[in-house]
């Protein structure tokens, strides 16, 4: 199959993999228990946490990890705050950020917080004149992504950081989609939390990676929790967590090489697309790894299904929001029409796509756009 859907997910790399397996087999214990093969254990672990922080540029005592970005995410932004200030009620974000982060903002503003989104213009980047209108002494806290899953529309995450900052306002920041593809700095940014994921990158399913800065006061979401300083309770899986670091190990290497491939097949893609596609976000400022379409005569799960048969994997947006209703949202609120937005198609890249994929792909495109164009009606 020709796989071009990466921003769902990627297979695993070999050396995850066996990096999986050495370390069962070798540091199987629980990193809680006092004897030398928990010992062995823990180092593992301090070992993972010594790299990411070198990945993040950020201190090592900040790192921690979960079941999965989306869980990351809810820890991270519930835990940022419960240390604030119980007075401090306002949020600020966007509706283009990850379902996950959605779904607790959802639950927050049913808690009582009030929930306000920042608008995007038509290529899905953040007012920065209305977000500092927004932002003052009361906020509680800013929830920023830094690559939208559907049009890869790059936010200005160090500069709404800066901004926040200002006001003593931490800024919590979902990078799953630019970690690994774009330069990532977030000691530089100084933003207080930040997501990734282990899948996105070559890792296995199941790890997530969350940061908090050590000096920004945040207090445990679960009670007693005595597991990562009580930011996530339960057994910690170690092979799980090397296997995830190698993958990052590999993907901050391979960096800058892979998003020079990825501009490349951007470029290529849009030479080649049929008259009357769009491709969204802005060329010159958006992550090259994601391609937002929106096709002028097929509906998005048509094209799918099509591309399917042809054995091409391709989505109608994040994978995490289908059957939920809100995998339009980012279109939405970028001021797309709804009717217009179920023609909505993504297809996203990894190092290895290569441009005779893609000619199979738009192969397809051609095909079936051209076949729907004479059944409409004259």
């Amino acid at each position: 199959m020709i796989y071009l859907d990466s921003a769902a997910t990627v297979p695993m790399r070999k050396e995850a993999i066996d990096a999986y397996v050495e370390t069962a087999n070798n540091a199987f214990g629980n990193t809680q228990s006092l004897h030398d093969a928990g010992s062995l254990a823990a180092d593992y672990l301090a070992s993972c946490k010594k790299l990411w922080g070198q990945f993040l540029n950020v201190r090592q005592d900040g790192i921690y990890f979960t079941g999965n970005a989306s869980e990351a995410n809810q820890l991270a932004i519930r835990s940022l705050l419960k240390g604030r200030p119980e007075h401090y009620r306002s949020i600020v974000s966007t509706q283009l950020e990850h379902a996950s982060v959605l779904s607790v903002l959802h639950e927050l503003e049913r808690e009582g917080y009030e929930i306000t989104y920042v608008p995007v213009d038509c290529f899905g980047r953040v007012d920065l004149d209305a977000y500092e209108r927004l932002v003052d002494e009361e906020t509680a806290l800013v929830v920023m992504q830094l690559v939208n899953s559907e049009m890869g529309a790059v936010q200005p995450v160090e500069q709404c950081t800066k901004i926040a900052l200002q006001f003593g306002v931490p800024l919590h920041s979902d990078i799953v989609q630019g970690f690994g593809k774009l330069p990532v700095d977030i000691g530089l940014w100084g933003v207080a939390s930040a997501v990734c994921s282990a899948h996105k990158v070559g890792g296995p399913k199941g790890v997530g990676i969350a940061y908090l800065d050590p000096s920004v006061h945040w207090e445990s979401v679960y009670e007693g929790t005595t597991h990562q300083n009580g930011f996530r309770a339960g057994t910690i899986d170690v092979p799980a967590i090397v296997s995830a670091t190698i993958a990052a190990k590999h993907a901050v290497m391979e960096q800058p090489e892979s998003y020079e491939h990825a501009r490349k097949l951007q470029c290529y893609l849009i030479e080649q697309l049929p008259a009357g596609v769009i491709v969204t976000g802005d060329i010159k400022s958006k992550s090259p790894f994601i391609q937002g379409l929106v096709l002028p005569h097929v509906e998005g799960q048509w094209m799918m299904l099509a591309c399917n048969r042809a054995q091409i994997a391709i989505s109608t947006g994040t994978a995490c929001k289908i059957g939920y209703g809100e995998a339009m949202s980012a279109m939405l609120a970028m001021g797309t029409e709804s009717d217009t937005a179920k023609k909505f198609i993504r297809i996203s890249f990894t190092k290895h796509t290569s441009s005779n994929e893609l000619d199979a792909f738009i192969h397809v495109l051609n095909e079936n756009q051209s076949t729907q164009k004479n059944r409409l009606p004259i």
